[in-house]
């Protein structure tokens, strides 16, 4: 208990390591009937975005006890133990059309997200020697498929 209270206390009134300083999205989408006349490109619309995080402490080191780190007793509030900076992939592509004697209008869309991800565990948490003790899990590429109807 008297640990964490001790950085607690520390690092009171600085910002804080575990939340990201910065991040960042873009997206995109662009019709394709502005680029071709081709009757089923010019129906279509492709996107994607990028959503990246700059790194974050997931923990600190601790004070070697008589130069032993497993005895560490207090935290080191200047040597956070950082988790990288992440970036993710998303990307879509939707078609409109009319269906039914032209009298219902569709639209199908297929939604790739995390398209580098093959599924993984990422540490969120560390002991003071720097090996991490709690992990979240990170989803893989994801599709979603969704078709929409206007009556």
């Amino acid at each position: 208990v008297e640990a964490p209270l001790g950085l607690a206390q520390a690092t009171e009134g600085v910002r804080r390591a575990q939340v990201r300083e910065w991040r960042a999205n873009l997206s995109t989408s662009y019709r394709l009937a502005g680029l071709t006349e081709h009757k089923h490109l010019k129906r279509m619309t492709v996107g994607g975005s990028v959503r990246w995080e700059d790194r974050g402490a997931i923990g600190y080191y601790g004070i070697p006890e008589n130069g032993d780190l497993s005895a560490a007793t207090q935290y080191d509030k200047t040597r956070p133990i950082w988790s990288p900076a992440n970036a993710y992939f998303d990307a879509f592509v939707s078609y409109r059309t009319r269906l039914f004697s032209d009298k219902v209008g569709a639209r199908f869309q297929l939604n790739a997200r995390n398209l580098q991800e093959g599924g993984r565990l990422q540490a969120v948490a560390a002991y003071p020697d720097g090996q991490p003790n709690t992990y979240r899990i990170i989803n893989p590429r994801t599709f979603i498929f969704t078709a929409t109807f206007d009556l």
